[in-house]
């Protein structure tokens, strides 16, 4: 049974693998005649509200946004060795089920309803929770009878089940360090990455343009809670490390609240930043 800080750190695991603008890796890293795909492009979510009474990973979901569309491109090499792809799936990295087969590429996948999610996967829609994983792979059948699999590393693809979320916008921003010092920074747009996945403008004290080209830090909304995964400083344009802290919630009136860390040579600092709807 998941606890919610399972199911960040999961988020978290596979935000990181999903992040990749593209996703590729060979048939055989021996074969000089071998393939290698990309599935650049693919997108999919799984959104819903959990029921109210339980804990949310006993809760079951009503869903209110389902779409998948997994597309698989030839990127480089010759396919003359291989005889057809298959795509398959996966439901919390459980057995793989076939989903279809072609001897050409490009190809797509498209699902608009859960019931396709979880045709021949033998689980039921009533027991699907948040923080559950459907998981997308390619099969590389060759001439010689072997079989590759796409998807053992970063060419595979996620979608993982999570709350409807609707964070983007306008907010007035302010910043608070552990020592008192406070900072706002006016207006500014938090916009939506993928599904649940945000960026801000600006993180800590500093205003926007100061110190980088993109000072944003990236936040998760998991059903009302905000976390922020482990990156770094200004999107990875500083080695300083950025780290979530417990916490971060959206409030009721849809503020938002989100507690991080920044390391520093001199000593780590905690901020909490307050997001005022606009």
């Amino acid at each position: 049974m998941k606890t919610l800080k399972q199911l960040f750190g999961l988020l978290t695991l596979l935000l990181i693998v999903s992040s990749c603008e593209k996703k590729e890796e060979p048939i055989s890293p021996l074969d000089n005649a071998g393939t290698i795909i990309e599935t650049y492009g693919s997108s999919g979510k799984i959104l819903g509200t959990p029921a109210g009474g339980v804990p949310i990973e006993e809760a079951a979901i009503s869903f209110a946004s389902v779409e998948l569309d997994f597309k698989v491109a030839l990127k480089s090499g010759s396919p003359d060795n291989v005889t057809k792809y298959e795509i398959v799936k996966s439901f919390n990295d459980g057995p793989e089920v076939s989903v279809a087969e072609t001897t050409t590429l490009p190809f797509s996948v498209s699902y608009s309803t859960i019931n396709e999610f979880i045709a021949g996967l033998g689980i039921a829609v009533g027991n699907i929770r948040i923080g559950d994983v459907f998981r997308f792979k390619v099969r590389a059948y060759k001439t010689d009878g072997a079989i590759y699999v796409y998807g053992s590393t970063v060419s595979s693809f996620a979608i993982i089940v999570n709350c409807s979320s609707d964070l983007a916008g306008d907010y007035d921003v302010t910043a608070t360090r552990d020592d008192g010092s406070s900072w706002n920074h006016g207006i500014e747009t938090i916009v939506e990455v993928s599904p649940g996945y945000y960026k801000t403008v600006t993180t800590g004290g500093w205003a926007a343009g100061t110190i980088a080209p993109d000072q944003g830090f990236n936040f998760q909304d998991t059903c009302n809670t905000l976390t922020v995964p482990d990156q770094g400083l200004s999107q990875g344009y500083y080695s300083n490390a950025v780290t979530g802290l417990e916490g971060g919630e959206v409030l009721a009136n849809g503020d938002l609240v989100i507690n991080y860390e920044i390391e520093f040579s001199a000593g780590n600092r905690q901020y909490t930043n307050t997001y005022v709807k606009q």
